[in-house]
């Protein structure tokens, strides 16, 4: 699948409820061919044509159900339609079915490289780009239908070792090595996977999951998904084998004692949270007052039993000692807030110093000892010192969790897209915490993005931070349009340029004084003439150098000319030299301003114009119509046929501003009159007799039609509005308004 064939099906039937919902024409037709491939469990298999020649069956074989090929081919599919559509919710649509068998080739610890290029790699990214897109647990309490991120990662601890499914009823399937290469799906008979074949997969499982933790350390709400995961895993393991756990019960009939899935998941969950206090000790007390309430009941119950030697009792305790003293060591950890806890804690510290003489015992003495140091350091809280809202710690959360997903190199189009909408949210909230600067400098580095998603979304990210912040936002846009230091590629100044011309057109009447004055002045210094990049041309006379260097090797290799292309193949190649001739005018010459650039400048600046030709003032408007006058007589370059067209609509757009000016009463001070009118019709009637560029001609007779119909509307008089009655006919009377201060008022006389 290419990428256009996937932005048409992403954007026009699976963006669409009626046809890309799951169960719909489309889902049927483009997104269970693909999962299909991934989970056989998720669609039903199409039936095959029939064809003449019988398929070759071997007996004794497993039944494959996907060949490498076709997983492998599934996973491209799948990770181009996520890339060209980059939306958020189509991501989680597709992704959320085949969470285990993403986790399971993610995991994958067979194979050569091409496995872990064309299988492994991708079926990761897929899954990190799901969770990132997931909300945290405390934005899917609203919602009980969203699947969270915490939830994600406790579906996959619980199947660590997924290797297939095996659901009755259903076709049973497990994922197996490729005799060629690669990954492929076969028809398996097992019904269950016994412990045993599985213990060896375990610690290899559970390290790979801590390395995928670790990649998802960026965002910000990683402490919190790694606390939460591992109080879950620590509150399981206490109750399990805490001694105040009810007593198994007796079997009284004989079965076969194999270890269940419950013991599996035991070793699974008891592994994975040794290997989490190792990976990341810092991570795991987001709440310290769920880890001392946890403690505080650890210790409890190991009190609880007089006599007994607590260096000989189970695990728990050690554990609990380590938790208590990651609390303690931790230096966010503030003492004065768990007093309570920490009294009642201490008195339990002390009965296990007392009941033992091992390692647990003078372990506890010791945390005793670091308890009281805490003690003596913590100091009250300033009540003087104003602390963050809760609103603002969400909206700090939310900020940084953005800035994530938008500064991340393996960051997918989805996600930067969520990351927009993200810092979206916040603008329209018009939160506190956001950098105005920074923010600029974000969304201006995002519009060198390939993906046309992205950079369009940054454009109306402009706009809405525009709506609060307008001359902030034009003043940064314009200093980077002109690009000084010429730090920008074409594309990026061109992005800008569509960004500074959409803020404008949206800020109207905040568009004037200095911030006009500015702008404008920056517009016109990029469609003059006389703009010179020296970086751009040292550029370019390495290039020429290079150029001519391939020429003259190439030539030596022919022996002569190079023959071209069209030449072998008889074409003509007078319509392709014109066109290649004007594609390579628009570049600079000897470090002038690139012609496409100049006219984006021209055509901003008018549409300026037609949006706050008031604002802008007649000095500036009077200098882009002379410049636009100077662009159309001197120069007549074909190349340059796109800066003469933008030249001519600035001169529309001046005659439209006019007279939306004069219909709506306001009175400019400035405008077309006397000689400089004729000036410019006749300029234009030469340009439309005499250019090159059959547009240019077209503009230039709609200009000249304009300026006609705008001089014969001047000569009519203007509209007045609607006023009080002054005079009545036949009665010279003014009521209401005396003639003279202190006069009398008007009266009605009879006349014989």
């Amino acid at each position: 699948m290419d990428k256009a064939a996937a932005f048409i099906i992403g954007f026009g039937i699976l963006g669409r409820r009626q046809y890309g919902a799951p169960g719909m024409p489309g889902w049927k037709a483009f997104v269970e061919p693909i999962l299909r491939c991934i989970d056989p469990t998720t669609a039903p298999k199409l039936p095959r044509e029939e064809s003449l020649e019988e398929p070759i069956i071997t007996l004794g074989a497993p039944k494959i159900l996907a060949s490498s090929d076709e997983v492998s081919k599934s996973f491209r599919n799948l990770s181009t339609l996520l890339a060209s559509h980059p939306n958020p919710s189509l991501a989680k649509r597709l992704l959320r079915p085949i969470i285990l068998p993403l986790w399971s080739i993610a995991s994958w610890d067979q194979g050569d490289q091409t496995t872990e290029s064309e299988f492994c790699k991708p079926a990761r990214q897929l899954l990190n780009t799901l969770i990132r897109l997931s909300p945290s647990p405390k934005d899917s309490i609203s919602d009980a239908r969203k699947l969270s991120s915490s939830l994600i990662l406790s579906q996959i601890l619980q199947n660590l070792t997924f290797k297939g499914r095996s659901i009755p009823g259903e076709i049973r399937w497990e994922y197996v090595s490729a005799k060629d290469y690669g990954i492929q799906i076969q028809e398996t008979s097992n019904a269950t996977r016994e412990i045993f074949q599985n213990l060896g997969d375990i610690d290899t499982a559970a390290d790979r999951f801590i390395t995928f933790l670790s990649a998802l350390s960026s965002t910000p709400d990683f402490d919190v998904e790694v606390s939460n995961l591992f109080m879950n895993l620590c509150g399981r393991w206490f109750s399990q084998n805490s001694k105040t756990k009810k007593q198994p019960e007796i079997l009284t009939r004989l079965e076969p004692i194999y270890p269940g899935r419950d013991v599996e998941t035991s070793l699974i969950e008891a592994t994975v949270m040794q290997k989490m206090m190792t990976a990341f000790p810092d991570k795991l007390v987001s709440d310290s007052h769920q880890v001392l309430e946890l403690v505080r009941q650890v210790f409890s119950d190991a009190i609880t039993h007089p006599g007994e030697d607590v260096d000989n009792s189970s695990d728990t305790v050690p554990v609990a000692l380590s938790l208590l003293n990651i609390v303690l060591t931790s230096p966010s950890f503030k003492g004065a807030s768990e007093a309570t806890l920490l009294k009642s804690v201490q008195a339990s510290l002390k009965s296990i110093s007392r009941k033992g003489t091992g390692e647990i015992s003078k372990t506890a003495q010791n945390l005793l000892l670091l308890l009281k140091f805490r003690n003596t350091i913590d100091e009250p809280e300033d009540p003087t010192v104003s602390k963050p809202t809760d609103q603002q710690l969400e909206d700090r959360k939310t900020y940084s969790l953005a800035l994530s997903y938008l500064t991340a190199t393996d960051s997918p189009p989805p996600v930067r897209a969520q990351g927009l909408e993200l810092i979206s949210t916040l603008v329209r909230a018009n939160s506190s915490i956001l950098d105005i600067p920074a923010l600029l400098v974000l969304f201006s580095s995002l519009l060198q993005d390939s993906e046309e998603y992205i950079y369009l979304r940054v454009i109306q990210s402009f706009i809405q931070l525009s709506q609060r912040h307008p001359k902030a936002v034009m003043r940064d846009l314009i200093d980077r349009y002109v690009d000084p230091n010429e730090d920008c590629e074409l594309d990026q100044r061109l992005r800008l340029g569509e960004a500074l011309l959409q803020v404008i057109q949206n800020n109207a009447l905040t568009f004037s004084s200095e911030t006009a004055k500015s702008v404008c002045e920056g517009l016109l210094f990029i469609a003059g003439r006389r703009g010179y990049r020296p970086k751009t041309e040292l550029e370019q006379q390495k290039r020429n150098r290079l150029k001519r260097k391939q020429n003259q090797e190439a030539e030596e290799a022919w022996e002569g000319p190079v023959p071209q292309l069209d030449e072998v193949l008889g074409a003509e190649p007078a319509e392709n030299e014109i066109l290649s001739g004007i594609v390579s005018g628009w570049e600079s010459k000897r470090g002038s301003e690139d012609i496409r650039i100049r006219a984006s400048a021209v055509s901003i600046l008018g549409s300026a114009i037609e949006a706050s030709v008031a604002g802008i003032g007649s000095g500036l408007v009077s200098t882009a119509v002379d410049l636009s006058i100077h662009i159309l007589t001197l120069e007549p370059e074909l190349e340059k046929g796109i800066l003469r067209r933008a030249s001519i609509l600035l001169i529309m757009h001046f005659v439209k501003a006019l007279d939306t000016a004069r219909d709506e009463g306001r009175k400019l001070g400035f405008g077309f009159v006397g000689q400089s009118l004729d000036g410019v019709q006749r300029i234009l009637a030469y340009v439309e007799g005499t250019d090159n560029d059959e547009l240019v001609k077209q503009h230039a007779r709609d200009v000249i039609e304009g300026l006609q119909t705008w001089q014969t509307n001047a000569l009519l008089p203007e509209r007045e509005v609607a006023s009080e009655i002054r005079e009545l006919a036949g009665l010279s009377i003014n009521p209401g308004r005396s003639d003279a201060v202190g006069g009398m008022r008007p009266r009605i006389e009879e006349i014989e």
